[in-house]
């Protein structure tokens, strides 16, 4: 038994689920969102801008303070084009060092933009207030090389694998393990909806490494995976995940 098919086929009964009541993203309280806006969400962005994955743990003394910060921070980041897309919230954590409740979707739109914003005088002191909010945060960000749509839909269920691989070199087998794959995902009731690929990380932790990839998918049921796992396809490709994967995080999404 593979150590991913081993942690998925028993993160029912040895793991907690994450709920989300009261949780808030990142900057959403701001904007007048809170973690339960809405039922689903669209991601609608065009190559070159920047898409922003937050994955976030809130602290349970830090509403407060979460408020706050996203009063200071959201509307210096709106004026460079900051825009928040929407959120999944975190169901059941079957790999990570943390316990994130939300992954948050946000989007700037250009590096430049990004780069402008990190720039402002406010900034860094603001920034400095993220550990009264927030126990743990990890903030991954990308530059769109074409168009992407994405309709989350509160009748699915999502995942995203998030992948530190041996070397640069790994690449190519992680590839072929996700290639090889593919058909028995989607005969499983899943579809690859975006692979992140060499994102920039911002992360609490002393070793902020960032990942090579997050890859989300969607399901139509929660043992989607575990019928992949029985697949021939999977058989034949799960080599590849073990020959290229040094460390890895693994979430269960819904919408809110």
């Amino acid at each position: 038994m593979t150590l991913l098919k081993s942690i998925l086929l028993g993160a029912s009964t040895c793991l907690a689920l994450a709920t989300l009541s009261g949780t808030t993203s990142a900057l959403a309280e701001a904007d007048g969102h809170t973690a339960n806006a809405g039922p689903a969400f669209t991601l609608d962005m065009k190559r070159g801008e920047v898409l922003q994955v937050i994955v976030s743990q809130q602290r349970t003394d830090g509403r407060e303070a979460a408020r706050s910060y996203g009063q200071a921070a959201f509307p210096l980041a709106q004026r460079h084009g900051y825009a928040r897309i929407g959120q999944l919230n975190v169901r059941q954590t079957v790999r990570s060092d943390f316990a994130p409740q939300a992954v948050s979707f946000f989007s700037w739109p250009s590096q430049a933009a990004l780069d402008d914003f990190s720039a402002e005088p406010d900034w860094p002191a603001i920034k400095a207030t993220r550990p009264e909010a927030w126990s743990g945060l990890d903030i991954y960000s990308a530059e769109l090389h074409e168009d992407l749509t994405i309709a989350a839909d509160p009748n699915k269920h999502y995942t995203v694998l998030i992948a530190w691989l041996k070397s640069d070199e790994a690449v190519a087998d992680y590839e072929r393990y996700l290639t090889g794959i593919e058909p028995a995902v989607e005969r499983s009731g899943g579809r690859f909806l975006y692979k992140m690929r060499m994102p920039v990380r911002e992360a609490y932790a002393a070793d902020a490494t960032a990942p090579h990839q997050l890859t989300f998918v969607e399901w139509e049921t929660t043992d989607g995976f575990e019928k992949v796992q029985q697949t021939p396809e999977y058989a034949e490709h799960q080599q590849y995940f073990g020959s290229s994967m040094e460390k890895f995080e693994f979430y269960w999404m819904k919408t809110p």
